[in-house]
């Protein structure tokens, strides 16, 4: 069946407010002009167009919520900014710290044929290379591997990386540095107390590192032995 039409303002609007849903966090028109960066006002007027064209709906304490048909666009959009990072990363090259720019720009011109061949190519159980499930997201990451932010960890325990925050590129850099990427285990062997860990790095013994909670609050992990 043939999906609506939709512009690429709206579609923005929808994927912003659907990862934030993933993010457990509340879709909020403050959150969404900070994500966006467009002023308040101009998140008001769309979201009332939206809610229009049945796209979302506003309740009385500005809590936004997705209608069947946004949350179906947004789903679309979202397949289709991992399946372009994975492109850009794993065919042609690009450093996993820029893909996610652009990527935004290469989403809204992938067609339902090209995504369906991305798809064929990477496989429905990939993640793209920020460690996001292609389907599910953070909502399959948390129920299904037991996701937790590394702030959250404990002490003396092994995490696997998971998924780390991908809106950053000096951020992403910073973790190159460190070789904190998905995939990567790290044993917490210390906590100070304005919760900067002491990380050691498997499989590089005696490498120990120092990393504070405002980037151990955007890495998400899992607990495994320490084998």
């Amino acid at each position: 069946m043939r999906r609506e039409k939709t512009s690429v303002s709206q579609e923005d609007y929808l994927k912003a407010i659907l990862e934030t849903l993933q993010e457990d966090e509340l879709p909020i028109s403050a959150r969404l002009a900070e994500d966006l960066g467009v002023t308040p006002p101009a998140v008001t007027a769309a979201l009332k167009r939206m809610a229009r064209g049945g796209y979302v709906r506003v309740g009385r304490d500005g809590r936004i919520a997705l209608t069947v048909k946004g949350r179906s666009i947004a789903q679309h959009l979202v397949l289709r900014h991992r399946l372009a990072e994975m492109l850009l990363t794993e065919v042609i090259g690009l450093e996993w710290t820029r893909a996610h720019e652009e990527a935004e720009r290469l989403e809204h011109g992938i067609s339902p044929e090209v995504a369906a061949l991305l798809l064929k190519r990477f496989g429905h159980g990939s993640s793209c290379p920020h460690g996001v499930p292609l389907f599910g997201g953070m909502t399959k990451l948390r129920r299904e591997l037991g996701a937790i932010r590394l702030s959250d960890s404990a002490l003396g325990h092994t995490y696997q990386i998971l998924r780390v925050y991908e809106k950053d590129p000096k951020f992403l850099e910073f973790l190159t540095g460190l070789s904190l990427k998905p995939g990567a285990r790290v044993r917490v062997t210390n906590r100070e107390y304005d919760e900067t860990m002491t990380l050691s790095l498997t499989g590089a013994p005696g490498k120990k590192m120092h990393v504070g909670k405002p980037a151990t609050e955007r890495i998400w992990v899992r607990r495994v032995s320490a084998a």
